[in-house]
């Protein structure tokens, strides 16, 4: 008997014959593997599941993966970054209305309509305002640091300065030579320090410094600026070696007052100063009152000659004395996925916002002269705190900026990823319909083989008969 030849169209337009290889038995097994595949691509929507799938595919795609999560992390790392400096932000700002408010009030008593006891009710409101500062510098925290008071440990020679007591006995007169050395260290803590000389008509001076080269209290030095840079900022004088002169909250004494009655407040500190006694005739002395030194000061009597002096104190500070202010360094936040190096990262700058820092510490307004003072004072304050937030905002953009170029890349890898890993589902389809098609083909005529043979078989056994 006659039958017909089957034939069917599969993939790449290959004809599919009785006789193809597609249907003969040792390839079912790899046609059963390839059904497997191709469900284990849908299912899964992605086109690598194995390594056997696609081995090199694997590997870059196990790499562009790698990469996609640590874009990720970065970028909650800036979102950190920006949640510290909204933060550090927040606080400035309120301390700059509070700024603002104390120098209204400082006007106000400045004025010469106020009594006494006017400007007393407005130093009242002042001082609340002024204590209210360090309040919100010591309150203001983040992820465990405190934006507004970070201060790095500061590298100190101060240990090459005797202490006060290890010069002088407390108020007994002593001979020395002036010059351009610290004759004695103040530590921070010490309370009601006085420091008496007489020079003998050879115009020696007292001066007090800070560690960082701050002139506090004394004669300019800024016409012989070299000579003190070069002979007194060294280490063995207590200093770095690096310090520029700085004169700029400088108090001269306000003129020859012997005993010395004129005051200035200066980083906390109240200080009382004779001033220049030598251009007065007949004078040859000079005194200086401080009531609590709240950082280290260094005692200098500059000249070129011979002097007596008494130095006295209720008490004396700890040179290695704690700070209630953090320590815990400069905000770092990640700008590269290697966070390697200063090139790593964004670095939020370490702030001192407190009252003492801004040179308002201790600042009234209870008399005219005093609330000039204080005008005075908190414009510089204001300035400082406009320049730190003015840095955080431009840390803040540089953190966007690298946040948009962050998630572009973080977008690009994830595409370039999809198209190495994902199911291309159209092909993967179409790749099914022509599997099926090929096994529903053999089965057919596997079937049909079955049939013919058995019919062939029992036509021949009629014939025997």
């Amino acid at each position: 008997m006659g039958f017909a030849v089957l034939c069917l169209f599969a993939k790449e337009d290959k004809m599919l014959t009785i006789n193809s290889p597609r249907l003969r038995t040792p390839n079912s097994l790899q046609n059963t593997q390839s059904i497997t595949s191709t469900y284990e691509k849908l299912a899964s929507g992605k086109r690598i599941n194995s390594v056997k799938d696609d081995a090199a595919g694997l590997q870059i795609s196990h790499r562009l993966t790698t990469q996609i999560a640590v874009k990720q992390q970065t970028l909650r790392n800036l979102q950190d970054g920006i949640s510290y400096g909204q933060v550090a932000d927040a606080g400035l700002s309120e301390l700059t209305d509070s700024l603002q408010r104390m120098r209204t009030l400082a006007l106000q008593a400045a004025n010469g309509s106020n009594t006494d006891i006017d400007r007393e009710a407005l130093n009242e409101e002042f001082s609340q305002l002024r204590d209210h500062i360090n309040s919100v510098v010591a309150n203001t925290e983040i992820f465990g640091k405190k934006p507004l008071m970070s201060k790095p440990e500061q590298e100190t020679n101060l240990d090459n300065v005797p202490v006060l007591d290890e010069v002088f006995s407390n108020n007994v007169q002593q001979g020395m030579s002036s010059g351009d050395i610290s004759l004695g260290l103040i530590p921070a803590g010490s309370t009601n320090i006085r420091i008496q000389i007489n020079d003998n008509g050879a115009n020696d001076d007292l001066n007090l410094f800070t560690q960082t080269g701050e002139h506090l209290v004394g004669q300019d030095l800024s016409s012989v600026q070299s000579r003190i840079e070069a002979n007194l900022f060294t280490p063995a004088n207590g200093y770095q070696g690096t310090e520029t002169y700085s004169n700029g909250n400088l108090f001269t004494g306000g003129g020859f007052n012997f005993p010395a009655v004129n005051s200035q407040t200066i980083n906390g500190m109240n200080f009382t100063y004779s001033g220049n006694g030598n251009p007065s005739p007949g004078s040859s002395n000079e005194e200086i009152f401080i009531d609590n030194v709240t950082e280290p000061l260094l005692l200098t009597v500059i000249g070129s000659g011979m002097f007596r002096i008494t130095a006295s104190w209720d008490s004396l500070g700890s040179l290695n004395s704690s700070s209630a202010e953090s320590s815990d360094g400069p905000m770092m936040v990640t700008s590269t996925d290697q966070a390697i190096g200063e090139d790593g990262y964004i670095i939020f700058e370490d702030i001192d916002a407190s009252a003492g820092s801004l040179t308002i510490e201790g600042i009234t307004i209870s008399s005219e002269d005093l609330a000039q003072n204080a005008i005075a004072r908190i414009d510089t304050a204001l300035l400082r705190i406009g320049g730190f937030r003015a840095e955080i905002g431009a840390k803040m953009n540089a953190i966007e900026s690298t946040m948009r170029n962050e998630s572009n890349q973080s977008s690009m890898l994830s595409s370039a990823n999809q198209r190495i890993e994902d199911t291309d589902f159209a092909k993967v389809m179409a790749e099914k319909i022509s599997l099926d098609i090929v096994q529903q083909a053999g089965v057919s005529v596997a079937m049909q083989a079955k049939d013919i043979t058995k019919d062939g078989i029992l036509s021949l056994l009629g014939q025997l008969e």
